[in-house]
């Protein structure tokens, strides 16, 4: 058996194609099976390539996590890496509002339609490197390098089932997106975009052969330039007596420098060689 151990490759090759896995919200999951959380679900294996609030996206938290991780072994010690997170999503929320018109005619009446807001988001993370291992047994620091690129935007849509008419100037809607009497049809941010560089420092123990757990961090520079707030708006011009569209930017955009340790690869994950 100690022979047969021996003669075990363990460690990756020149050659070499290897696939990881991000395990950190694994790692959550199992933890808090054990301390009483009413909340805990395994939403998947990756990572969101750009972290998003309910209202937008916050420039704060724009960093990818890792989606995908591949690497490709140049020599036994030096190898090529790439980390690729990608999003697209779209949520649409509809709510009940008082019919205004059979409100109008009859106070009693209980008609109802229906609002709909449309959230999308998209974006995607880009990490691309080369790193340096060493070490002869089943464990081998791992040293790389890189730069990352990245972009993210979103729009939020409304339709409004109660008509905006000369004799209703603010009809009743299902989110309270009025101002100064003008209630929003758009919102949309242009395009929010990061870029840097970031080295990084970690280990892998291969407890198979070709197969690793791996724990890393990384030491990042980048900037962040923050895309403009685009408004969309109707409303009614009591001087022009008709309904008015008006198209406003709303915020000029942030920029936004950082420097420090922020995990940009996979902090704990699991790599496949083949």
């Amino acid at each position: 058996m100690a022979q047969d151990e021996n003669n075990k490759n363990y460690l990756p090759e020149k050659g070499d194609i290897s696939i990881g896995i991000d395990f950190t919200p694994v790692f959550k999951y199992l933890g808090n099976l054990f301390n009483s959380s009413t909340s805990n679900t395994l939403d998947g294996l990756g990572g969101a390539p750009i972290t998003d609030n309910v209202d937008g996206f916050n420039i704060d938290n724009i960093a990818p996590d890792v989606s995908i991780m591949a690497k490709y072994m140049l020599t036994d010690h030096w190898a090529v890496r790439a980390n690729v997170g990608m999003m697209l999503r779209t949520n649409t929320t509809r709510a009940y509002v008082v019919d205004d018109m059979a409100h109008a005619n009859d106070p009693l009446s209980e008609s109802k339609l229906i609002d709909s807001r449309r959230v999308s988001r998209n974006g995607m993370s880009v990490m691309l490197g080369g790193e340096y291992r060493r070490g002869s047994k089943r464990i081998q620091g791992v040293f790389g390098a890189g730069l990352i690129f990245g972009f993210n935007q979103s729009k939020t849509t409304y339709q409004y089932a109660n008509a905006l008419t000369d004799i209703n100037h603010k009809p009743t809607i299902a989110w309270n997106t009025y101002t100064d009497d003008y209630r929003t049809l758009q919102s949309k941010t242009a395009s929010n975009l990061f870029l840097g560089v970031t080295g990084s420092v970690g280990v892998e123990w291969f407890v198979a052969p070709k197969v690793a757990l791996g724990a890393e961090v990384n030491l990042a520079l980048y900037y962040v330039k923050g895309g403009q707030q685009y408004v969309t708006s109707e409303g009614y011009n009591t001087v022009l007596d008709a309904v008015e569209t008006r198209y406003d930017v709303e915020s000029p955009g942030d920029n936004a420098f950082r420097f420090g340790t922020d995990n940009l690869g996979g902090s704990l994950y699991m790599s496949f060689y083949f």
